[in-house]
């Protein structure tokens, strides 16, 4: 008897009863990391719900959902340590440092400045009068005693106008020994004898001031020294009140440096003066100040600083030297290695802000300082650390706030 279809769907076979798998005439292996055939009927779950299974041939790994959420998991922690890190945790390694610890020792605090080596006493030395130039007996560099001709001017005109003027003086003082005479007779008044003696002075005067202007064509040194500079050639016609030559005396000179306006209010009187020179590399001079001009340069806006030199000095005129004006002096400062410091980026046209790496428990902190006297082994540091502190010796541009560290042993 043929038996009636069911009006639904498909059969669904009992949950204690699989459907048998097709007769095969040798048993076939699964293949690795797939899954056995199974039968396209579903099994019931709980509350009569239907759970899908995969078709033949499409089946995933057979891997545990808790043991692939906990991989998940440890791949996201590592990527975080990664990037929380800058990539040495998840390489498993930190940035090798090396670290120092602040000395005790003097520190010396000076402001630097360009100077120029000069006389103390030096003179231009000319003529008040016109004329032409017809010797020059002296050369630059030639020393010279005070009153030594420098050069001579034409003197023709002025030797004309003095004898005019002691011509003009004799015959005043012939009229006024007549008029003292004829005085006497009655002949003259005292009034004309007063206007003689006065024509005879007026005489006199231009004696005088003939024979200082004929002087005048000789061109003397005005003080013992060196011939700096000679502005005139023989042949040349030089102005009146003109300077032709510079003399100076090397017995006295000094330094004047131009210290820069920034620095100016820490510059004392009496304050020592470190000086270096090209011509001597392996010496350092050494003066103290003795002058603070009070008016600057507008256009350098620099002021200007003399120092006094030895009368020994090695130095020449027109040298130009190095100088470090001491400001303060600390024997019992804190030192560190230049390398260990670092600055933001500048600011005015000067550094930034000081900072430098202090390690603890493996762990870089980056830290403010205030620095004091710079040198070129060792700078000194006022503010921001103490002498227990571990710091980084050249620390990298990677190198960050917080970051772990491992220390050279």
């Amino acid at each position: 008897m043929q038996r009636p279809s069911s009006p639904v769907g498909p059969s669904i076979a009992p949950a204690q009863a699989p459907a048998a798998l097709p007769p095969t005439s040798e048993a076939t292996p699964p293949s690795a990391g797939v899954a056995p055939p199974v039968s396209t009927a579903a099994a019931p779950a709980q509350h009569g719900a239907l759970i899908p299974v995969p078709p033949s041939g499409q089946a995933e790994p057979l891997i545990p959902p808790r043991h692939r959420r906990r991989r998940i998991v440890l791949i996201v922690l590592l990527l975080l340590a990664g990037l929380g890190g800058g990539g040495w945790l998840f390489l498993g390694q930190a940035p090798l440092v090396t670290l120092v610890q602040p000395t005790r020792g003097p520190a010396i605090e000076a402001v630097y400045a360009t100077g120029i080596v000069e006389a103390i006493d030096t003179a231009r030395a000319g003529t008040t009068v016109a004329g032409r130039v017809i010797a020059v007996p002296v050369q630059e560099g030639d020393v010279v005693r005070a009153g030594q001709v420098l050069a001579l001017l034409d003197p023709r005109q002025a030797q004309q106008r003095l004898e005019d003027a002691r011509a003009r003086l004799d015959l005043a003082e012939q009229e006024l020994a007549r008029d003292r005479a004829l005085v006497g007779t009655g002949v003259r008044t005292l009034q004309a004898l007063q206007r003689s003696e006065a024509e005879r002075d007026r005489a006199a005067a231009a004696v005088t001031l003939a024979a200082r202007e004929l002087d005048e064509h000789r061109i003397v040194s005005p003080l013992d020294g060196v011939v700096m500079r000679r502005d005139v050639e023989p042949g040349n016609t030089a102005a009146a009140a003109t300077g032709l030559f510079t003399v100076a005396s090397t017995k006295r000179l000094r330094v004047a440096a131009d210290v820069d306006e920034r620095d100016i209010a820490q510059v004392r009187m009496g304050a020592r003066m470190a000086i270096h020179a090209d011509a001597y590399p392996a010496e350092a001079f050494v003066a103290d100040v003795t002058n603070i001009r009070r008016q600057g340069d507008t256009a350098t806006r620099t002021f200007r600083v003399e120092a006094n030199l030895p009368a020994d000095t090695k130095l020449f005129i027109g040298m130009t030297v190095d100088t470090n004006i001491v400001v303060a002096e600390r024997p019992d400062a804190l030192l560190l290695p230049p390398a260990s410091v670092r600055h933001d980026p500048p600011q005015g046209g000067r550094p930034g802000p000081a900072y430098v790496f202090r390690v603890a428990d493996g762990v870089a902190h980056r830290v403010p300082v205030t620095l004091g006297a710079i040198g070129s082994t060792a700078i000194e540091v006022r503010d921001g650390i103490g002498p227990e502190d571990a710091i980084v010796l050249e620390p990298s541009a990677t190198l960050t706030d917080g970051m772990r560290v491992r220390v050279r042993p």
